[in-house]
This record gives C-alpha cells, structure tokens and sequence, in this order.
C-alpha cells in the first residue's frame, strides 16, 4: 500500500511538471499566428515580432544548459515552484504590455522559466519512472505536447476573431496556477550532489556564441552571405571553441561535454538536433508555401498541419511503448524513415501539391517526429549511468532549443534568397524547391545516423563501456 501510495506520488508530481511544460508549448504555437495582429498594434514590424521568439528560445537554451548544476545541487521541487512563479510573472507582463519592449522581456522571462522547467520535467521522468516504463512516460509527454501544437493555433484563431491576442496571455493563467499548487505537495527527490562549482564564465561564452550563430543566420537570410554572415559565422564559431575549452576544467563547468565523445551519445545528440530543427523549419515554410504558392488562406494553411500533429501525439505514446519493449533503436530507425518519406514525397511531388495532398504527406513527416522526440534523449540516457542523467538532459535541452531557432531560420531563407525580390508563382516554386530539397537531403543524412545508432544500441551497454574507456564513472 506504501509502495502505492508514493508511485502516485511520483505521477502526481510528473503530472505538475507536465502541465506547464504542454501549456508552455500551447502558447508558442498561439503567439506564432498573432504575430501580424502584434506588430499592428505596437506599430513595429512583422521580422521584429521573431524576436519573441528569438529571445525566448536563446533564453531557454541558456537557462536549460545551467540545470545539469542546478538539479544535482537544488531539489527538483525547488527549481519546479521558481520555474512556475516566473512563467506566471512573465505571462502576466506580457498581457499588460504597454508597448512592444515589455513584451519582448516578458517572453524572454517565459523562456527562462520553460529552461528551468522542461528539463526538470524530463529529469523526473528519467529518474523515477522505472526504466520499463520510462520511454512510454516519455511518449506520454510528447503525445500531450503534440496536441497542444494542434490546438494552439486554432486557439489563437478563435481569439484573433472574437477578442485581443492579450487573452492568449491571460487564458495560461489557471493553468499555470495549478502546476504550482500541485508541485508543492508532489515533487520529491533527493538531489545526488556534486563537488564541482557552476562556470558562470562558460554559461557566458555558450550564450554569446549560440546568439551570435543565430544572428549570422538572420543576416543571411536578409542580406545574404555578404561579409556580415561571414564575420559573425567565424566568430560564433571561435566562440563557442573558447567555450569548449573552457568547459573542460572539471571543477568549474556547465555539464560534461566529453560525453559526446561517445558514439551513442554523438549519433543521438545529431538525431536530436536535425529532427527537432527539421521539424520547426518545415511547421514554419509550409504554411508560408501554402499561402504564397497554392494560394491557400492563413486558416488553411495552418490547418494543414493539424492533422499530422494530433496523429503524432497518438504516435509518440505508442513510439514509447514499443520503445520499452524492444529497445530505442528500432523506433529510431521508424522515425527518421518516415520523416524521411515525408519530406521525399513534399519535394519530388512539390508540381502536384495542393493543401490536401500536402496535408497528407506532412502526416508522414510528424509522426516520424513523434517518433524520435522523447525517444532519442531516454535511449541517450539508458546507454549511460543514471549519474550522467542531468549531464545528458541539459545538453540536449540546449540542443532542442538551439536547433528549433535555427531549423526555422534556416528554412525561410533558404526559400527568402531563392525567392529575392522576384514575384509570382515560378519564383516561390522555386524558393520551395530549395527549402523541400535541404530537408529531404538533412533527413536522409539522418537516416544513416539513425542506423548506426540502431546496432550501437543493439550492444546495450555502449554508453557505459564508452565511459570506462574515457575514464569516467
């Protein structure tokens, strides 16, 4: 009966952490389809509303790669109650923006809180779900946060028709509320300790250089590989070499970067960065595609990836069960084929598409998505001991962050530079041409990785032999 009693505890305590996590996700997708109505109302442009996103997106990044420290020093609990309170703040600073700017901050103080609060919640669910049952947890996770990027945009709809996009910000509200009711009483754990110091210094050096990447992307996209791009490509990368180094010092440093030494480790960390950026990028051009090439409207468009997302969320759940029967590898694999076929079918058929059949074969892409979202960092994590948890969860944090700001950046400027300044239809088929054909050729390449990690799963135990030859423990 005790037993019971505190495996409830656990699921209770998991569904607190869930619940903002999915309402998090919720938001993003709403403010995507405001941005017009936002910029109308603070008279700013439509390029300077990405910047909610932007700045939210560096600023999860940043905060996640802190909780590989913080989690072994804090108690989940804590991190959970300060993660809530300063979304909460944030979300009501951002219903009563005045202007433009406070708005901005406001998104950027979500974003810290949502870096603080994701990773806990897949901490937790890493740590205490027993590893039978870990990946259809994970599933369960990614299939909830699958309808909320449904769901979302219609949300917004419905707001933008009959109210202020300020109810998106108000209507998180009780939501948020109750993850932090529900988080004091249900989230326990024992923090394992660590005796190294937090590098305040690499936490810099990381930012600076993620931020300075993200702006050669952006400088590409609006002007170009002029001599700007170059400039800030070369110096994003001396960057984030000098963070690297820096991070070595065992004693003073953000995670433990030498993992990725692993194969495992390596292969899993690439699956997760190509199929999260992939997917945002994609999320990002087709409904541009639809509205600018088959002349669909904004409602349509955005709807043609509603399909895909809730047949995702029934994927990810199923994904996991499988995944605690047989192993990551083979769900892996299933994943980055279909995403595979998804993107082949969009850019070889890219002369037949309309929005139905496009819809159709966005369903193929998400649910191999669904596939790999939650899977690739529980499988990272089964390879290793349960030590290296809050190591592995930041990293890839950060990596899923960084990889949907660039995935979507890297996407429309692909088809941006194609298109130029010309105008009608040749010039935006080929602008999609361009952008379907990187994604199908970044999702083949995933294919290959995906199966290398199959057999290195194969062996079981890759991870924590890896470490033994790397000398760690």
């Amino acid at each position: 009966m005790h037993a019971s009693k505190d495996r409830w505890m656990v699921y209770l305590g998991i569904m607190a952490c869930t619940i903002l996590a999915v309402t998090s996700t919720f938001a993003n997708k709403c403010i995507n389809v405001m941005y017009p109505k936002i910029a109308a109302d603070f008279s700013v442009s439509v390029n300077a509303t990405e910047w909610m996103t932007t700045g939210y997106m560096l600023a999860q990044a940043v905060v996640a790669a802190s909780t590989a420290y913080i989690l072994k020093k804090v108690h989940a609990k804590k991190v959970e109650i300060v993660g809530c309170s300063l979304y909460l703040g944030a979300t009501i600073l951002c219903a009563l923006s005045p202007s433009f700017a406070p708005l901005v901050i406001g998104r950027i103080f979500q974003g810290m809180a949502v870096g603080l609060e994701y990773p806990t919640t897949l901490f937790l669910i890493l740590t205490q779900i027993s590893p039978h049952k870990r990946a259809t947890a994970s599933g369960i996770l990614g299939g909830l946060i699958g309808v909320a990027v449904a769901l979302g945009p219609m949300w917004a709809g419905w707001l933008e028709n009959f109210t202020s996009w300020r109810w998106i910000f108000w209507s998180l509200v009780p939501f948020v509320v109750i993850s932090l009711i529900m988080t004091v009483p249900f989230v326990k754990n024992k923090p394992q300790g660590t005796d190294s110091k937090f590098s305040f210094l690499s936490l810099a050096l990381m930012a600076l250089g993620l931020a300075v990447l993200d702006f050669a992307i952006s400088s590409a996209g609006s002007s170009g590989f002029d001599w700007k791009f170059w400039l800030l490509l070369v110096g994003g990368v001396v960057i984030m070499a000098i963070f690297v180094l820096t991070n070595r010092n065992k004693r003073r440093r953000l995670f433990e970067l030498d993992l990725f030494l692993l194969p495992v480790i390596a292969c899993g960390a690439a699956i997760y960065f190509l199929s999260e950026g992939i997917n945002i990028g994609m999320q990002a051009l087709i409904p541009t595609y639809a509205q600018y090439a088959l002349k669909s409207s904004p409602f349509i468009s955005g709807l043609i990836l509603a399909p895909g997302s809730l047949l995702g969320s029934i994927g990810a759940i199923a994904s996991g069960k499988w995944a605690d029967k047989k192993g990551y590898g083979p769900p892996l694999l299933a994943g980055s084929v279909m995403m595979c076929v998804g993107t082949a079918l969009v850019y070889f058929l890219q002369p037949f598409l309309n929005a139905g059949l496009t819809c159709f074969f966005y369903l193929f892409q998400r649910v191999g998505f669904a596939f790999l979202f939650t899977n690739t960092i529980a499988g990272a994590c089964s390879m290793l001991p349960e030590s290296k948890t809050p190591d592995i969860n930041a990293m890839f944090s950060v990596i899923n962050n960084y990889s949907a700001s660039v995935g979507s950046a890297v996407m429309l400027s692909s088809f941006s530079l194609t298109v130029g300044k010309r105008t009608g239809f040749a010039a935006v088929f080929e602008g999609g041409k361009v952008s379907f054909g990187l994604g199908f050729w970044l999702t083949l390449a995933m294919v290959a990785i995906a199966v290398v990690f199959y057999f290195l799963t194969k062996k079981g135990k890759a991870g924590k032999t890896g470490l033994k030859k790397l000398g760690r423990n």
